[in-house]
């Protein structure tokens, strides 16, 4: 008694201690484990089949390992049909799943001891020859050994974007070689390369993964931004290939190439070299579009712009002494500046209008202070206020040619009987200030104070007098007279025997009055 052990522990049958301890059952799966090291490191790490399984895991070896029934007993207790290989280190998926345990444990080992690598059953089928290790599963599933999982290139040194994604990976991985010194576009590219290699291998620094046509190069990160039309223009209209031939440009290349900023590359290539040596002076490139034939210098960015050679953007208002204003704002800049644009230009207006000048007279060269730049004729402006002679009453309304006549301005005469002489009805006669008596508002409109302008006040019966009651014609009116008896005698009843010292007696308002001493007779 109890009965024979199984042949497996045969030899431990005489030694009950190895299994049992006295008064204790629970120390049973203690000393189990002492022996079966394997199951509890499983059990401890919690892996394998007694490691994950819920019961295996936590019972007591006997509930499931019963003893003592003789030699040919399977203590082990397994029914493959029923198995739940989810509890083992290796998950039955895909293709594995109808698969007898036969085709992977072999008769006679254990189970535990069954390889889980894919190499191991499958290393017929490995086409690549063991070159990409035994980590099968990073590439293909267990549904369908050629349905390939995506693999992330981006675990790699060569991170897949653009084009590349599309590609299939005997694209690059030619003859099963998936290891590379240098991974360079010019490992795959170099065939295609329209440069034929004269712009070195770091076909990055301009071209995308996005399309080989594709230029990617920033030239905002040079000194020769890209503007307007520039945007369009094809590299190699500036970029010579010729020029890589001339080893004198490349001689000191600039330590703040372009190329050497964008790649950070230390060694500066040819081809960094090459477009170091490119010219950056419009001049340099449009010589042959050059209108002007060099006659103004090669800064031509003062006048163009990069949008269109034809159009030219000049600020001649903010950056001269001479706006243009009117109609000089159209007049081409060949009419004025007849040689190079840096040569002095005259800012007066009569060495340009000296054909227009009617006046034709040096001293009145000061065209602009009557006229404008809207138009030679109808822009005159001149303020006659600001003369020896204002423009008052009709005078305003006057066309300069009625007193300038033959456009002379500065011969006018100010004096009214010089334009007045046929209006003079008084024939001259009262001398050549008519502004005394008339006014410019209207000739027969006129003014005059005998009081105020003379030492003979009008009074009494003077003042309804006629002018030419006493300034006779043909006579100055400063030589009018002034005594009685010049205008009275005829009417002198004393026929001078008093003197002509009539007013003495007589007053202005009624001859026949008599004064004596103050007092009227």
């Amino acid at each position: 008694m109890p009965g024979p052990l199984t042949a497996a522990h045969a030899e431990y049958e005489a030694d009950c201690e190895n299994c049992h301890s006295p008064f204790d059952r629970e120390e049973m799966t203690a000393l189990c484990l002492d022996c079966h090291e394997s199951v509890a490191q499983d059990r401890l790490s919690n892996s394998g089949f007694h490691g994950q399984s819920t019961l295996a895991s936590t019972n007591n070896c006997e509930s499931c390992h019963t003893d003592h029934e003789g030699r040919a007993t399977d203590i082990t207790g397994l029914l493959p049909d029923n198995f739940d290989h989810s509890s083992t280190r290796f998950l039955l998926n895909g293709a594995h799943q109808p698969l007898s345990c036969q085709g992977c444990h072999e008769d006679g080992a254990l189970y535990r001891d069954t390889p889980t690598s894919c190499a191991d059953c499958h290393e017929q089928q490995d086409i690549h020859k063991g070159v990409l290790s035994d980590s099968c599963d990073t590439c293909h599933q267990p549904q369908s050994w050629q349905e390939l999982l995506e693999f992330d290139h981006d675990t790699t040194d060569f991170a897949l974007a653009g084009l590349h994604l599309d590609l299939s990976c005997n694209n690059c991985h030619i003859s099963q070689q998936y290891e590379f010194k240098d991974t360079g576009c010019v490992t795959c590219h170099s065939a295609t390369d329209v440069h034929g290699g004269i712009y070195g291998d770091k076909c990055e620094s301009c071209h995308i993964v996005e399309g080989w046509k594709e230029v990617g190069f920033d030239h905002e990160e040079t000194s020769f931004p890209l503007r307007g039309a520039h945007e369009d223009t094809r590299c190699v209209s500036c970029h010579f290939e010729d020029q890589v031939s001339q080893p004198s440009a490349f001689d000191q290349p600039s330590l703040s190439s372009p190329i050497r900023k964008i790649t950070g590359n230390d060694q500066l290539e040819p081809y960094a070299q090459l477009f170091t040596a490119t010219a950056r002076t419009c001049n340099d490139c449009h010589a042959n579009d050059d209108i002007h034939f060099g006659r103004n210098g090669t800064e031509c960015e003062s006048c163009h712009n990069n949008e269109e050679w034809s159009q030219w953007a000049f600020d001649h208002n903010n950056e001269t002494d001479f706006p243009l204003t009117g109609n000089h704002e159209d007049v081409a800049c060949t009419q004025c500046h007849t040689g190079s644009l840096t040569d002095p230009v005259a800012d007066d207006c009569i060495t340009c209008h000296l054909s227009d000048d009617k006046h034709q007279d040096p001293e009145m060269s000061g065209c602009e202070n009557c006229h404008t730049t809207t138009g030679w004729q109808s822009g005159q402006f001149f303020d006659h206020d600001f003369s020896v002679f204002p423009l008052l009453g009709m005078h305003r309304i006057a066309p300069c040619e009625s007193c300038h006549l033959d456009n002379q301005l500065t011969t006018a005469d100010s004096e009214c009987a010089s334009c007045h002489k046929p209006d003079d009805v008084h024939q001259g006669a009262q001398g050549t200030s008519c502004n005394q008596c008339h006014t410019p508002n209207a000739w027969e409109i006129w003014q005059f104070s005998h009081t105020e302008q003379t030492d003979y006040p009008l009074q009494g019966q003077h003042e309804n007098l006629a002018c030419d009651s006493c300034h006779l014609p043909d006579t100055v009116p400063a030589d009018a007279p002034t005594q009685c008896s010049t205008c009275h005698e005829r009417q002198d009843i004393h026929r001078g025997e008093f003197g002509l010292q009539c007013d003495q007696c007589h007053n202005t308002n009624d001859f026949s009055e008599i004064l004596l001493k103050g007092r009227r007779l």
